[in-house]
């Protein structure tokens, strides 16, 4: 298998696994070839010098600014490499990422010109070879003390250990210090944001603010973002690990997830391992580092009293329907009619139980600005803005979330310490139907559309594979509560807020 690059959060900087052959004589792997290491590291022309380091256990070496790159292999032992952007201009200035190299995992790092390098050992004799695209040139270095508040490495020195540093690294001056204009400049928040494309993704990413966020895609990339797949780490947990090891959060957003609810009934398997077992992976790896957890669940963990074939009464995962409808609080017992609600009422508790204090968002109906344009009012904007009907269910009642709504929730539970399981949604408990009338009419003149052709339709007669609540939506009780000074804005000024503040897909494309 050739070598395979993946981008890290530094902008240009790139880890690559490669590939290692041997029997039982040892084995043997090529440590750079330019016809197999793809475009995110080097080309091979640029390399000028070869350099080897030995270091004893707990030294700490950096941080070193070359204005050359550096692609560095460990050839023995272990030790934790981090790269931290001091490039003035770079979208990512200020950040700061790490990988875990050892002579085992097969991994090696890329560290841009000008961007600072340093490493921590955990073993006696770890040794490091470096490919340069320069020459060393004292007089060219410019280094910067490890722990230095502005970029505020997160150093995994074990307590009680005082890391080996040189003399000259300890006598390293603050980057604030070579740049007095970075005097009272805030170091970046580390926020994880898993499906940072995504609807909630994207206005987490707002509300935390974009400098404070690493954000993941799956399957197209985005410009910023890197990539990461919750499917995949269900069955790897060391994807999930290394990609905490390399951001070293403080905050993980497990936004991401199979959210498509006939394709949940098509594919259970992939259900469970997106809705259940990736995020409690995930939660597990986010922990073991100290982060705060939050993950995403839905109202559709309860029956909305339905009964009915096509509409409830089916069973799921063995859990038996009915209940007398919502809106839900957070204590009223769970009844999932389809494999979606299922997996994420298993996926509640496995989250938790990986990290009993995490945050756990039951939400519904969840709309507002995104880059995809999926969502209820999109799909509205859309269709009627041609002239085309769109069936509507009549029946099914939620109480309509507006993305920037629940993200702003999010970020006051954190900053608030809470945890465990919160309802939030929006104020006004909706039909589908008079939901989509609310939209039309605070879309009024600026976005003109035919509220003629919607066509009411009982879930029943929608031909969907997948049983649905009915009577739903979320009470706010618990969450009022926690926040007071929060309050979800009703359909007309969430569309009005969309319209003021524009992002990502426009309504009606």
């Amino acid at each position: 298998m050739p070598p395979q690059t993946k981008a890290l959060p530094i902008d240009g900087a790139s880890v690559t696994t490669f590939d290692r052959f041997g029997d039982h004589r040892g084995y043997f792997n090529e440590l750079y070839n330019e016809e197999k290491y793809d475009g995110l590291s080097a080309p091979g022309e640029r390399w000028k010098q070869v350099s080897f380091s030995s270091s004893q256990k707990h030294a700490l070496r950096g941080l070193h600014c070359s204005p050359h790159g550096k692609f560095i292999t460990c050839v023995r032992g272990s030790f934790y490499d981090v790269i931290a952007d001091f490039r003035d201009g770079s979208p990512t200035f200020g950040r700061w990422c790490g990988v875990l190299l050892t002579d085992k995992n097969k991994k090696q790092v890329f560290v841009p010109g000008g961007c600072g390098h340093g490493f921590f050992t955990f073993e006696d004799d770890t040794c490091a070879l470096y490919l340069q695209e320069g020459c060393f040139n004292p007089a060219k270095e410019a280094d910067t003390h490890p722990f230095d508040p502005l970029v505020n490495v997160q150093w995994p020195v074990p307590e009680g250990v005082v890391p080996v540093m040189s003399a000259k690294d300890e006598a390293a001056p603050f980057l604030s210090v070579r740049r007095p204009k970075l005097c009272g400049y805030a170091p970046r928040g580390r926020v994880l944001v898993i499906g940072g494309t995504g609807q909630v993704g994207g206005a987490l990413i707002e509300a935390f603010g974009a400098r404070n966020c690493v954000g993941t895609y799956a399957a197209t990339p985005a410009e910023g973002m890197i990539h990461f797949d919750l499917a995949q780490a269900a069955m790897q947990p060391q994807l999930a690990i290394d990609l905490v090891q390399t951001v070293y959060p403080e905050v993980v957003c497990i936004c991401a997830g199979f959210t498509w609810v006939d394709g949940c009934e098509r594919e259970p398997q992939k259900a469970n391992a997106m809705n259940n077992r990736g995020p409690a992976v995930l939660a597990a790896a986010a922990a073991a580092v100290g982060a705060k957890v939050v993950w995403y669940s839905t109202d559709y963990v309860f029956s909305g009293g339905s009964s009915l074939p096509g509409s409830g009464g089916s069973k799921a995962n063995g859990v038996a329907a009915a209940d007398a409808g919502g809106p839900y609080g957070e204590e009223d017992p769970p009844s999932p009619l389809n494999v979606y609600g299922s997996s994420k009422l298993a996926g509640e508790a496995a989250v938790l139980a990986a990290d009993p204090s995490a945050l756990v968002l039951r939400t519904n109906v969840v709309y507002g600005p995104e880059h995809v344009g999926k969502n209820f009012v999109y799909q509205l904007a859309r269709k009627l803005g041609s002239g085309e009907a769109m069936n509507v269910p009549v029946d099914q009642i939620g109480t309509p979330t507006y993305n920037r709504d629940l993200a702003d929730a999010t970020k006051r539970l954190v900053e608030a310490g809470a945890s465990g399981l919160f309802n939030v949604g929006g104020p006004e408990p909706l039909g589908r139907v008079a939901f989509a009338e609310k939209v039309i009419t605070a879309l009024g003149g600026r976005r003109p559309l035919d509220a003629g052709l919607i066509k009411p339709v009982e879930t029943v007669n929608a031909g969907q594979a997948a049983c649905r609540p009915l009577a739903s939506g979320l009470k706010l009780d618990k969450l009022r509560a926690a926040i007071p000074d929060w309050a979800p804005r009703s359909v007309a000024e969430a569309i009005d807020d969309w319209l003021a503040n524009p992002h990502g897909k426009s309504l009606g494309e």
